[in-house]
């Protein structure tokens, strides 16, 4: 049995811009982008969206609609750097993939999606993590991941996959979007949204909630939802962790 399908079996076991999105009450002043990516005919670029403080009010991707247009046949990843402003959110680097066939189980992720990583390690950290890597074995201690998620896959290049088993494609419904958590070594690494194509290219606004740990490992802005956003002024597509919280 492939390893997504062994997490399956446990997690169902345990049981000032014009660019903000439309429906910001109190938008952003000012955004701020990363070194743009090549992507297909289009782009990929990170983003930060500041307060009139200067403080980040949003962290995402934006992808533009070229890009969506002439994806890879086959799987494909980019790497993202971060923009200036948002070292509060801890992020250093996305990592965004690209699965035309998804993966495993069938039936649940093999559809053509989207994983994107919220590395709060370096890419060459993340590049470090090998096959069989000892790291995958020393788990987060529990407060320090949301209560209820089970451990899901471990894979290199990436890390241990923390699952959601109250997601709604892990109980019969279809697959659009869920959110992850990634661990090596004890502690948290990353922070996932993954989502399917045929999701992204329907959204308008959608903000969902991320389910939240108990403590976090060091101080800092964490955010307590993500949202997919069609930015028209921009002709993108924005993946979003906002509602960012100042935890200690």
């Amino acid at each position: 049995m492939n390893l997504f399908a062994l997490a399956i079996v446990a997690a169902t076991t345990l049981m000032g811009s014009n660019d903000t999105p439309t429906g910001d009450k109190k938008p952003a002043t000012s955004i701020r982008y990363g070194e743009s990516v090549k992507a297909g005919n289009g782009t990929l670029r990170s983003f930060v969206r500041l307060d009139a403080k200067g403080n980040p009010a949003q962290l995402g991707v934006a992808i533009s609609e070229a890009t969506l247009t002439s994806l890879p046949a086959e799987d494909a990843f980019w790497v993202l750097t971060m923009p200036k402003g948002s070292d509060k959110t801890q992020v250093q680097h996305v990592s965004f993939n690209w699965m035309p066939h998804g993966h495993e189980p069938d039936g649940v992720y093999n559809v053509p999606h989207f994983d994107c990583h919220f590395y709060y390690t370096s890419n060459e950290d993340r590049l470090g993590i090998i096959e069989n890597d000892p790291r995958f074995a020393k788990d987060p201690v529990g407060e320090y991941l949301p209560k209820g998620y089970v451990k899901g896959p471990a894979i290199p290049q990436m890390g241990a996959h923390w699952l959601d088993p109250t997601s709604p494609e892990l109980n019969g419904k279809p697959f659009t979007t869920t959110f992850i958590y990634g661990a090596l070594d004890g502690k948290v690494t990353f922070l996932e949204s993954m989502f399917t194509l045929d999701f992204l290219k329907k959204v308008q606004d959608e903000q969902l909630s991320i389910k939240q740990p108990e403590k976090v490992e060091k101080a800092g802005l964490y955010p307590a939802d993500y949202r997919y956003v069609y930015n028209a002024a921009e002709k993108q597509y924005e993946v979003i962790l906002e509602n960012l919280q100042n935890r200690q």
